[in-house]
């Protein structure tokens, strides 16, 4: 694929470890079961592309504008997404471990099922996204804009929330508990009247609306 060439239609298992996409224009195309391991796609624009079950371990998506394009359980491992724009992205599935997430933006999309246990978002802006039973045990979450977002049946035991912005997100079947992992620390929090009585009665009140 040449500088903002069009990929091929179908990459099925193939290696491409140590790609050098940087500032490519990737327009389409779709990737399946494949190594993007130490992978350089800083600065890239990657539109309407589809990844599926692809390794992105130690890739490097920095400044990165990733638009209406599909990561489908995809692994992503110590990968640094410094100053990443996700737009309209689906990451249903995919798995992040020990990645750089600060600071990000995620703009709408389908995260649901992804694990992000002890991620550090601080200070990230979630806005729109679906993260219908994510796994967000132990996340960092300081300060972070999660508005208008679907949490429901998400895990955020053990999670920070101190000075969080979670207005407008659907909160239904929250475990804010988390089992062994402890409960959710919502010091600062910023909720509408909703959020709270749901999280309210998540630990068992019995609130009279």
């Amino acid at each position: 694929m040449g500088r903002g060439g069009r990929p091929p239609a179908a990459t099925v298992g193939q290696s491409l470890a140590g790609a050098d996409w940087y500032g490519r224009d990737v327009d389409g195309g779709s990737w399946s079961a494949c190594s993007f391991v130490d992978a350089d796609l800083t600065e890239a624009t990657v539109t309407g592309a589809s990844f599926t079950e692809c390794d992105f371990s130690g890739s490097r998506l920095n400044a990165a504008v990733l638009e209406s394009s599909a990561f489908v359980r995809c692994r992503f491992s110590r990968t640094s997404f410094f100053t990443t724009i996700l737009r309209g992205c689906k990451l249903t599935g995919s798995t992040f471990d020990r990645c750089a997430l600060r600071p990000l933006v995620v703009e709408r999309g389908n995260w649901s099922y992804v694990s992000l246990r002890r991620a550090d978002l601080r200070g990230a802006v979630l806005t729109g996204v679906s993260l219908v039973e994510a796994d967000l045990t132990g996340a960092d979450l300081r300060d972070a804009v999660v508005r208008d977002c679907d949490l429901t049946g998400a895990v955020l035991g053990g999670a920070s929330l101190r000075g969080a912005d979670l207005r407008g997100s659907a909160l239904q079947g929250v475990d804010v508990l988390g089992g062994h992992a402890g409960s959710l620390d919502l010091t600062g929090v910023r909720l509408d009247l909703a959020q709270a009585v749901t999280l309210l009665e998540s630990r068992g009140a019995d609130v009279d609306t």
